[in-house]
This record gives C-alpha cells, sequence and structure tokens, in this order.
C-alpha cells in the first residue's frame, strides 16, 4: 500500500530456521572438515617450543641387537654395575666377547642413577642380592654422572638427625661420598668378588666436565691408596689439552666419531673403545700359558683374538674354564705400564719402547697404578 493514505509499511518477517537438527548437521559438518584441514601438532614439537630455561629430556640410545653365541653353563660372568655410562661399557663388552662361549656379560645398569641419587630400582644398593639371584665372576663399577646432587639428611631408626644435608663439592658433601664409596668396596668384599672401578670419561659440557674430574679424584684416591684397581679412560676420550672431543682413534687406530651428538652417551665406536680397557685386562685374568715364558707381557691382537675366538691352544695360550678370580690374582694395571723412550714421533708425542704411541688403544700407560 501506499503510505500516502497513511498506512505503515509492514515488513517481511524473517524467515524462521526449522529446529529439526538441520543446522547442527550442517555445523558439524564444517567443523570435522576444518578440523581434517588442520595440521596436529606433534607433542614433540610442543616440547620444542617450551621455554629455553626449561631442562633439556636427553632421548636414551636404543639398546644395540648383538648376536652372541651359546655361553656356557661354566662361562666366567662379568657383572656391570652404575648408570648411563655403565650401561654403554656393558654393551661394549657384549659385542667384545660376543663369540666367546667361555664369557658372559651381565648388565645391571639403572639409567639416572648412582651412589647419592638412587633410583627406585637400583642394584648399587646392595650387590649381594643380584649375586643371590645372578652368581658372577667379578664386577666392573662405572658410577657418578647422576650424583652431582644435594645429599640428603640421614636420620637413624628413631628419627634423629645423623648426618646433616650437603651440597655436592662441600667438604661434608665428599665425607659422605666416600663413605658411600667404601660401603660398595666392603659389599662386594662380603660376597667375596673383586671389582674393576671404571673413571669417568670427559663430556662436552665443560662444567659437568670438571665435576666428572671431580669424581673421580675422589673414587681414585680411595681406591689406588689402598691398593686397589682404579681404570682412568679419561684421557684415551680427551683431545691433547685434557678436554672433550667426539673423535679419536678407534681399536683400529683410525680416526672416528666415538660420542654421540648430546656429547654424553657413545656411540657404537666409543662403547667398542669404552669396553676395550676392561677387555684387556679380562682376558690378562682369564688367560693362562702351558709355559709361563712364552706368554707375552703384553698380549698381541692375534693372540686376542685367537683367545675370542677359541683358537688359542693352537698359540700356546688358552681361556681357563673357571679360572681362578681370586683378588689377590687379578692382574694388578701398574704390570702394564712401559716405559717411555726419549725418542719422540712426528706428533711430538713419546712413543713407548717398542710399543704403541702414548694414548693409543694398544698401550697401557693409561691405566692408573
Amino acid at each position: 500500500m501506499s503510505t500516502s493514505q497513511g498506512l505503515v509499511p509492514v515488513r517481511a518477517a524473517p524467515r524462521v530456521t526449522p529446529d529439526d537438527g538441520r543446522y547442527e548437521v550442517a555445523l558439524g559438518f564444517f567443523e570435522r572438515l576444518f578440523k581434517r584441514r588442520t595440521k596436529k601438532v606433534p607433542e614433540a614439537s610442543k616440547e620444542k617450543k617450551s621455554s629455553s630455561g626449561q631442562k633439556a629430556v636427553v632421548k636414551a640410545p636404543t639398546k644395540p641387537v648383538i648376536k652372541t653365541v651359546t655361553k656356557d653353563d661354566d662361562a666366567a660372568v662379568i657383572a656391570i654395575f652404575g648408570d648411563e655410562f655403565s650401561q654403554d661399557i656393558g654393551w661394549g663388552l657384549k659385542d667384545a666377547f660376543s663369540q666367546t662361549p667361555d664369557v658372559k656379560i651381565d648388565i645391571h645398569s639403572v639409567p639416572k642413577t648412582g651412589l647419592v641419587y638412587r633410583a627406585s630400582r637400583n642394584p648399587l644398593k646392595n650387590p649381594s642380592e643380584v649375586y643371590e639371584k645372578s652368581p658372577f665372576s667379578f664386577a666392573v663399577v662405572l658410577v657418578g654422572l647422576n650424583d652431582r646432587v644435594r645429599m640428603s639428611a640421614q636420620k637413624n631408626a628413631d628419627g634423629v638427625e645423623i648426618f646433616p644435608a650437603y651440597d655436592f663439592k662441600s667438604e661434608g658433601w665428599g665425607r659422605s661420598y666416600v663413605r658411600e664409596i667404601d660401603r660398595l668396596r666392603s659389599a662386594f668384599s662380603e660376597i667375596d668378588r673383586p671389582i674393576y672401578w671404571v673413571g669417568l670419561p670427559p663430556v662436552a659440557n665443560k662444567k659437568l666436565s670438571a665435576d666428572m674430574r671431580h669424581l673421580n679424584d675422589f673414587v681414585s684416591s680411595r681406591l689406588t691408596g689402598r691398593g686397589e684397581r682404579f681404570i682412568n679412560i679419561w684421557d684415551a676420550f680427551s683431545n691433547e689439552e685434557g678436554e672433550f672431543t667426539y673423535r679419536g682413534p678407534n681399536l683400529a687406530g683410525q680416526e672416528k666419531r666415538l660420542r654421540q651428538k648430546n656429547g654424553i652417551r657413545f656411540n657404537k665406536e666409543g662403547r667398542r673403545k669404552l669396553a676395550f680397557f676392561v677387555e684387556k685386562l679380562v682376558i690378562r685374568v682369564l688367560s693362562q700359558s702351558v709355559d709361563e715364558d712364552v706368554l707375552p707381557e703384553n698380549l698381541a691382537s692375534a693372540d686376542e683374538t685367537a683367545l675370542r675366538e677359541g683358537r688359542g691352544a693352537s698359540r700356546d695360550i688358552f681361556v681357563l674354564r673357571k679360572p681362578p678370580l681370586d683378588a689377590d690374582q687379578l692382574v694388578d694395571p701398574a704390570s702394564f705400564s712401559a716405559s717411555l723412550s726419549d725418542e719422540k714421533n712426528g706428533s711430538g708425542r713419546a712413543r713407548t719402547v717398542g710399543r704403541a704411541p702414548e694414548l693409543r688403544v694398544d698401550n697401557f700407560s693409561w691405566v692408573n697404578p
């Protein structure tokens, strides 16, 4: 109608959407369509975007697959105790003795544990319990990476504090750590099993590396002061300045990468070299000659290979099936030390008399007497 007649214009009523669920269905369709086209952000990426101050999580290395021959029922058993580093040396020893039926490697390593920092499951707490379940001939210990923590206060059965809490590197912390070393030594002594204690290696982080040296000093001074065995591996995995290096000579003397990207753990080449320092002593302990005069002071590479492959008899050496493993009969690492000649090689590094250059894996001067 015309407005001139005074009539009010009528607007069309809004269209009412029927309440039959079609709107909700259509909305749900577009929501699903949108979600399908939206990239899902993986959890790992979210972790990377976290603040730089957050503690980095180091992914544990994958357990290597090592094919081994069937071990004899009366094989000598080497038990490995400690943390992540001991896990590496255990894997390296498994590789080293993979084809030796007379030597078995049992790994009792627990990452993120130590003498001070103890996880819920820690074989170092009571080695005798491990021995009762899995008897071993002797033990190898490598521990300390996780011990750089504040030492909690200790209370007696009545709840009375007998030792206060101590910060890492404090005088009280050092005294308590020595007590932990002695506790572990006594535990192996009670089950009458000798122990090889391997020193900590350098790492990429300089502060952490300094802590590793600090812990080595505690252990080595406590053990060597009592005529016990401490295998110092520091120089084998450091440069000429004694600092961390990713690369170094492997068992064949070739320059190879030995450490993983995190600058802490070892790769396959590094694990095998790490194990070498214990392997040499193990072979020497388990080896005996028909005639002592023909047994070389330092076993040649061919002799070691023959022993591992069960061909020792052809070279007048053999692995005992049940070797005497009393502590008094273990080889003193000092016996491997050789005098240095006055001559220098081309790199300026002294050579041992008639032997390999210093710090190479076939030279035993790295063993701390």
